[in-house]
């Protein structure tokens, strides 16, 4: 995967609660399914994911999203759910990330381009960056930020803020190697609006496939 290219945008739909919502991201052509098992309101438990946990869509990777938690919090959720990725969303250091024996997913927090150097210490471990705004911040990923994200030497999913109506011009613009989202496609915090999704997908492939605005 590292350093792959080509024109189709990969989108991750994340914060996933339940079966349902997970078949409706895969019918809609999302390419990873993220689940949170760390503090959030869209966190879901281990057991009751352990429950619907077979019955996933089979051939999409299923991401396990953690945020500065002991070892055994996230061994104990591997024990219950097979997780393709482990998506690490706080102050981790790179030899915590590789402990697991999972492929990595490093999430780093961006209001300008000179807050990307945190990824730099993680550019050997993790298969894909994830940039996204700091924790709680309201707003949009600026487009100054997607782009200096985008020319990262991994792949990177832009995150913060993205919804159906404005997915399409930052991929348009800055040309990602994935985008990811979570709020922005939702009814009530952990439960999806399946026509958001799809429209949010529709969006993210339309806005890879048209040209840039002049000049950029």
């Amino acid at each position: 995967m590292r350093g792959a290219t080509g024109t189709v945008t990969r989108v991750k739909v994340c914060g996933l609660t339940n079966l349902e919502d997970a078949r409706a991201a895969a019918e809609a052509g999302a390419d990873f399914l993220g689940f949170v098992f760390a503090p959030s309101p869209r966190r879901v438990d281990p057991a009751r994911a352990r429950g619907f946990w077979r019955s996933l869509p089979a051939g999409i990777p299923r991401v396990g999203v953690f945020r500065d938690q002991p070892l055994e919090e996230v061994e104990a959720v591997l024990a219950a759910c097979d997780l393709d990725y482990l998506q690490f969303h706080g102050c981790e250091r790179p030899a915590y990330c590789r402990v697991f024996g999972r492929r990595v997913i490093k999430a780093v927090s961006a209001r300008t381009p000179a807050d990307l150097r945190v990824a730099e210490a993680f550019l050997e471990l993790a298969e894909i960056v994830l940039v996204d705004l700091p924790k709680d911040e309201a707003g949009v990923l600026s487009l100054e930020v997607a782009r200096a994200a985008a020319r990262l030497p991994v792949p990177v999913l832009l995150a913060g803020g993205l919804n159906p109506g404005n997915v399409g011009v930052l991929v348009r613009e800055a040309r990602p190697w994935g985008v990811d989202v979570a709020r922005g496609v939702e009814s009530s915090p952990g439960v999806k609006d399946h026509d958001a999704i799809r429209r949010f997908v529709l969006s993210a492939r339309e806005g890879a496939a048209a040209p840039r605005e002049a000049g950029r």
